[in-house]
């Protein structure tokens, strides 16, 4: 439930880029303003599954840098209600534990600023980047073999947090937050548990421009609703993964595919999205082993399944997010609902290329590549 929670959460948070060429209703003049900031943090690690046990109670401390550009501007205010910050994070992170080891993580992370009065801000910051860890998955290594969490030395990064901002001089603020980090690689090779933790985090924020936000009178236009369906049509592939035998029961070699979807804009960064896709899926299937209380040889070699959804509009990004049910045999190890989450970069008004995860419950199941073309 906390990797659901993770991924869902990412892509609710990330409400907008500052950048938005294919909306014609956005007409941005004023420049974004350079933001340094300076960040610490603490916390603790969540066992979220009876296999990463052994990293009970240890509690992560590191520190970071950010460089970003701050939106002040009335157009983007209109646009989506807030002060959009995106930019650039530098983290390290010590676990605590002999078990986990260090990380150093690079991310790009897009924070919404609310202006509550003239020196107190609301924010929300949802971040998306590699991390480098020191100390995977080791057969050979007693000490290793307890690291469930993670096993490749590089894997993706996700940070979802919120909090306040405080203006303490007209240069300087102090950001107070609370965040949710994770490790995982998507199933590309385990183990591969993910590693959760949480933290408090403070952030001293340098902005030469001034640190306070200038307070603007919403636009309620909804020009959304003259705007027809869209229909897309979209390609899915996905590489060899390295599962572990009878840990696992299959190893993917690929599976390749495709998608289409029709999709409606509710919003100004919000459309609903529904959809049907089917794909082959070449799995090597391990001998029958009575250990395992699942049978794999249970399912389809072309899996299908329809889908309904949300999608945030974000200039030349989109977040798909959706939930579908299969309509085809699967392996007995997943249910037959399933949850996707997307990140699609628009090339022109057509074409597309992006990226998604699939999983059932907190289970990952792969990562895929796409290719796009929107009607």
């Amino acid at each position: 439930m906390l990797r659901r929670f993770l991924f869902n959460a990412f892509f609710i948070l990330c409400l907008i880029k500052a950048t938005a060429q294919l909306t014609p209703e956005y007409k941005r003049i004023t420049p974004s303003e350079t933001v340094f900031g300076f960040r610490s943090d603490y916390g603790t690690t969540v066992v979220h599954t009876p296999a990463v046990k052994p990293i009970g109670g240890a509690h992560p401390f590191g520190f970071g840098f950010e460089y970003s550009k701050q939106a002040k501007d009335s157009a983007t205010y209109h646009l989506c209600s807030a002060f959009p910050r995106v930019g650039l994070q530098l983290q390290y992170y010590h676990y605590g534990t002999p078990i986990l080891g260090n990380s150093y993580m690079a991310s790009y992370f897009i924070q919404p600023v609310h202006r509550l009065n003239s020196r107190l801000n609301f924010f929300y910051r949802a971040s998306i980047g590699f991390s480098y860890s020191d100390n995977p998955f080791n057969p050979s290594s007693k000490v290793d073999t307890l690291n469930q969490n993670y096993s490749l030395y590089i894997n993706p990064y996700l940070q979802v947090s919120s909090g306040f901002g405080l203006q303490l001089t007209k240069h300087l603020s102090l950001d107070a937050s609370g965040a949710f980090n994770h490790i995982s690689n998507g199933n590309v090779k385990r183990p591969n548990r993910g590693l959760n933790w949480l933290t408090g985090s403070l952030t001293l924020i340098y902005n030469s421009n001034g640190s306070a936000m200038p307070k603007y009178k919403r636009l309620h236009d909804k020009y959304w609703n003259k705007r027809p369906w869209n229909y897309t049509i979209g390609t899915i592939y996905v590489g060899k993964q390295d599962y572990a035998g009878f840990t696992a029961a299959y190893q993917r070699m690929y599976a390749v595919g495709g998608f289409i979807e029709a999709s409606k804009q509710i919003g100004r960064i919000h459309a609903f999205v529904t959809g049907f896709q089917a794909y082959y899926n070449d799995l090597k299937i391990d001998p029958p082993n009575p250990v395992v209380p699942f049978s794999p040889l249970k399912r389809s070699s072309v899996l299908a399944g329809v889908y309904v959804g949300h999608e945030f509009l974000m200039g030349r990004f989109i977040l798909n997010q959706i939930i579908g049910a299969y309509v085809t045999p699967h392996a007995a190890i997943y249910t037959n609902l399933f949850h996707q989450h997307s990140l699609r970069y628009l090339i022109d008004r057509h074409w597309q290329a992006g990226f998604g995860l699939k999983a059932h419950k907190s289970d990952a199941d792969f990562i895929c590549l796409n290719a796009l073309y929107r009607f």
